[in-house]
C-alpha cells in the first residue's frame, strides 16, 4: 500500500460459522473492466447491456437492482 492509494472494501452479511458454499446460483454480477468489446445482436440484450453500463459500470450489482430499476 502507498500514500495516496485508494481500496474498496467489501462487507459481507454473515452467520459466523465460516462455511461458503459453492452452489450453480448465482446471485451477483459484474462486468469484467477489462473484456474486449463485441457485437450485440438480440435487441433486448443490448438494452439490458447499456443498463447495466449506465447504472453500475464494472461494479458488482445483483439482479434485485436491475428488477428495482425496471
Amino acid at each position: 500500500m502507498e500514500e495516496g492509494e485508494l481500496y474498496a472494501i467489501e462487507t459481507f452479511a454473515s452467520t459466523g460459522k465460516g462455511l461458503v458454499l459453492e452452489t450453480p446460483d448465482c446471485s451477483h454480477y459484474m462486468k469484467e473492466f477489462d473484456a474486449p468489446m463485441v457485437g450485440i445482436r438480440n435487441h433486448k440484450a443490448k438494452i439490458l447491456y447499456k443498463v447495466i453500463e449506465n447504472n453500475f459500470g464494472t461494479l458488482a450489482f445483483c439482479r434485485r437492482w436491475l428488477d428495482r430499476i425496471g
